[in-house]
């Protein structure tokens, strides 16, 4: 059992047929928006699934789309026009961050399933209005997140919940890159992009946060451009955030690391997991653990051989959620609270803010 609840709102009806297809066909359909470099691996991800097909691709720029579909196999659409297609059951968006909430919410209202990359909006009153325009159609939105699908992150999550290392305590984390690839693009543009590296990057690891430890109520942190100085939002942030027990997380994120640097460490009442994906290790690619309830033996998995698969295996995990009418992980409430996480950074100046 994951503990995830099902997903007990009935699809609205319509006379198109969409409802009764999206929950009782074996294949889900599945169009794409956006597909510059990172949506691109997103269709390429689509077109391998097991029991989803990638129908059709869409993009501002009718040449990549064109471009994309045709190494794919699939048809080029302009993206109101992919929303509309009654063939398809799943959107997925990969687009710059300020325009999430309008297609996601397009989307929804359009009688489509959604999964929005992270961050899920600019804000968590723009992931609001996603989750309540989810909440309104009976459709499922779920929050990308691809590093929780690395093994060993997976791996991390199950030690966890088995009990290896008992009681969690305190979660400490750092990811980031160098910055190099998103300098002078619309990273740097607040009014774009909504903030700096960690709604880029630290989104992550605020997620696996929660994903291991519960949900956070305060927060506080500070950010600063030490490096890209000329950068508009963060190129550096650190927060500190508290469960309802005192239990604490520690995240930082940074574009001025090296390039795939991802790092965190787990301490229970009997022990301990790292997972270290430092030295652009692919996401993780050691796990490291000890818990006195085992003889207190570090163990350790090197997961450096295996072929990364993680957009495969969440859009695989999302097609299911769909079929069997299951909401998803993460999902937009996941989203929505990790951007209030990311808010009690930007608005504390060192202060502790409670998170709603």
């Amino acid at each position: 059992m994951d503990g995830r609840k099902p997903w007990l709102r009935a699809a609205p009806s319509d006379s198109s047929g969409l409802s009764r297809r999206f929950f009782m066909s074996n294949i889900t359909n599945i169009g794409v928006i956006g597909v510059g470099s990172f949506g691109e691996k997103r269709a390429g991800a689509a077109a391998k699934l097991k029991n989803g097909k990638l129908l059709g691709v869409a993009d501002v720029s009718a040449a990549k789309a064109q471009e994309v579909a045709a190494k794919l196999g699939v048809k080029a659409y302009a993206p109101a026009d992919l929303i509309a297609a009654p063939d398809i059951d799943v959107i997925c968006i990969c687009v710059p961050n300020n325009l999430h909430a309008s297609l996601a919410i397009s989307a929804l209202e359009n009688g489509k399933h959604v999964m929005c990359e992270k961050p899920l909006a600019r804000s968590a009153s723009e992931a609001e209005r996603i989750v309540f325009a989810a909440e309104r159609a009976g459709r499922l939105i779920k929050t990308g997140s691809n590093h929780r699908y690395f093994p060993s992150v997976a791996r991390a999550r199950k030690l966890v919940v088995d009990g290896v290392i008992g009681e969690l305590v305190s979660f400490n984390g750092r990811i980031g890159t160098n910055g190099e690839r998103i300098k002078d693009s619309w990273f740097w543009n607040k009014e774009i992009c909504g903030g700096g590296t960690m709604l880029d990057n630290g989104c992550h690891l605020l997620d696996i946060a929660r994903w291991l430890m519960g949900d956070f109520v305060e927060g506080t942190g500070l950010v600063s451009n030490a490096y890209w100085k000329g950068c508009p939002v963060e190129d550096t942030a650190t927060g500190v955030f508290a469960t309802k027990d005192g239990k604490i997380a520690t995240i930082a994120s940074s574009w001025r690391q090296f390039s795939g640097y991802f790092h965190f460490e787990v301490n229970g009442s009997h022990g301990y997991i790292t997972v270290d994906g430092r030295f652009d290790a692919h996401g993780g690619d050691h796990l490291y653990w000890q818990s006195i309830r085992a003889g207190n033996e570090i163990h350790s998995i090197n997961f450096g051989h295996m072929k990364p698969t993680s957009y495969v295996d969440e859009l695989e995990e999302f097609v299911g959620d769909i079929q069997a009418g299951r909401q998803p992980r993460p999902s937009g409430r996941d989203g929505l609270a990790v951007l209030r996480m990311v808010e009690s950074i930007y608005q504390s100046k060192g202060q502790r803010i409670p998170i709603a």
